[in-house]
């Protein structure tokens, strides 16, 4: 067959320009949506990570409100006993 004709390489042209369109949207596309993922995981990761450090913090913060009332606890102990002491 004779692949000079103009219409041939026309038709061709168009055909070829057309397939490399459609793999350019297609990768494009891709990028989009992976990158979407790649927010979306992120922001999740971010959010765990609050919880995780909110639920910490409220954790140190009850153990140190714990550790003060038994450091009251145990001093007031002790000034109960140097004043039964005294009393003997």
């Amino acid at each position: 067959p004779n692949l000079n004709v103009e219409e041939l390489v026309k038709a061709m042209l168009i055909k070829t320009n057309d397939l490399h369109m459609v793999i350019y949207l297609s990768s494009l596309i891709r990028s989009v949506i992976a990158l979407h993922d790649l927010v979306n995981n992120q922001i999740r990761y971010n959010e765990q990570m609050d919880i995780h450090s909110v639920g910490n913090s409220n954790k140190k913060k009850l153990a140190s409100v714990e550790k003060k009332a038994s450091e009251k606890d145990t001093g007031s102990e002790e000034k109960k006993d140097d004043t039964t002491a005294g009393k003997k």
